[in-house]
């Protein structure tokens, strides 16, 4: 194996959803090829090593005496938010969610890469994503979240190999997902419908890791940082936020529903990857801090905090940016922390949300015929 070919495992090592990082720290920082010079930085409020986490995130605790019994999310923001405050249905209905927003981010990585280097390539790349990446890791997977018996999770990861094999046949996107929805599953401990929705999470990330993966190892860094920019903020982040409000209904115009919004998207569930904190001081004012991010965890271990700080600034805005401007073009979002951090012990990033006014010179006037909601 030559060196680049050892680095570039190291690299998909070191990105499996879930790995202990400490287990993989580069005594030197990994040689990765990758312009660091070359992409927007978006502007800090507050200069390095002001944040420290707070928390912990509460989402995924179990609290099933709290009475909440929510039907979706369309009440008040709730900063100490648990899964488990939402009923049987709704945590199915959660579940059903994240099916779909897999389904999205799937769909829109075989569109970006057919679209960049044809249908065949795609069906190529989707293959080895697949069988290298995504495959080796469902058994335990299923396992753990869906808590199925060994014999049975090989039975279902022999399900996705075989469906993988299917669409390498006639070209068409994969997306089978053994973490779907069943309407039966509304009869399930609430601890277990929790779990259901904590590795419907872990499958989506491992999913757009394995696409991720494999344009890094033909194309590079740089190309699939591109890619990140294009798809969320062009083609997923639409789709996904529609999903959000009609599964949850987190209502629309506002900094609450965007803080909602973020609590329960898919692809930021606590657990392995994400560890986040929500705070609202004021009505039209909130905090989101992530004091865990796989991206961050991963580029430290193999020694390289300026990766790190170009994989924040190409794809993080994208997403929180682009959300914001969707819910109201006058939502204000304040980056007070992004990598590279300054250690372990600070916060990955902070941003604050907020409303412009009339006085602020960047204040999109807004048609007197806006009937969009605000609650």
């Amino acid at each position: 194996m030559s060196d680049a070919d050892e680095s570039i495992q190291k690299v998909l090592d070191v990105r499996k959803v879930g790995v202990e990082y400490e287990d993989h720290q580069q005594a030197s920082p990994l040689d990765i090829p990758v312009d660091l010079h070359n992409f927007k930085k978006f502007p800090v409020v507050d200069p390095p090593g002001t944040h420290k986490p707070t928390g912990p995130d509460t989402r995924g605790q179990i609290r099933v005496d709290s009475g909440a019994e929510l039907p979706d999310y369309s009440g008040p923001f709730r900063a100490d938010l648990r899964f488990s405050d939402f009923s049987n249905p709704a945590l199915v209905n959660m579940i059903a969610m994240s099916d779909e927003y897999y389904r999205v981010c799937v769909q829109a990585w075989a569109e970006e890469v057919a679209k960049r280097y044809g249908p065949e390539l795609m069906t190529e790349i989707q293959t080895e994503a697949w069988q290298t990446i995504v495959l080796p890791q469902l058994s335990d997977m299923l396992q753990e979240w869906m808590e199925v018996p060994g014999d049975r999770a090989e039975a279902l990861t022999a399900e996705v190999a075989a469906e993988v094999e299917a669409r390498k046949a006639d070209g068409r996107v994969v997306t089978i997902n053994p973490f779907r929805a069943d309407p039966a599953y509304v009869d399930l401990p609430k601890e277990k419908l929790v779990k259901l929705a904590l590795g419907s999470h872990e499958y989506l990330l491992t999913a757009i890791e394995g696409w991720a993966g494999d344009v890094v190892i033909r194309y590079g860094l740089d190309a699939m940082f591109e890619f990140q920019w294009d798809l969320w903020s062009e083609k997923v982040l639409p789709a996904v936020r529609d999903l959000k409000a009609r599964w949850m209904k987190v209502g629309d115009g506002t900094v609450e529903a965007f803080m909602k919004d973020i609590q329960i998207d898919a692809s930021s569930f606590p657990g392995k990857a994400f560890d986040m904190t929500f705070e609202m001081p004021e009505p039209d004012v909130g905090i989101m801090t992530f004091n865990k991010c796989i991206q961050v965890d991963q580029w430290e271990a193999m020694g390289r905090p300026d990766i790190a700080e170009k994989s924040a600034h190409v794809t993080c805005p994208a997403s929180i940016i682009e959300t914001a401007r969707m819910y109201n073009p006058n939502m204000k979002v304040e980056i007070l922390a992004i990598p590279p951090r300054v250690s372990k012990e600070h916060v990955c990033c902070r941003w604050r949300l907020s409303m412009r006014d009339e006085s602020d010179p960047d204040y999109v006037q807004r048609p007197s015929s806006d009937n969009s909601k605000v609650g």
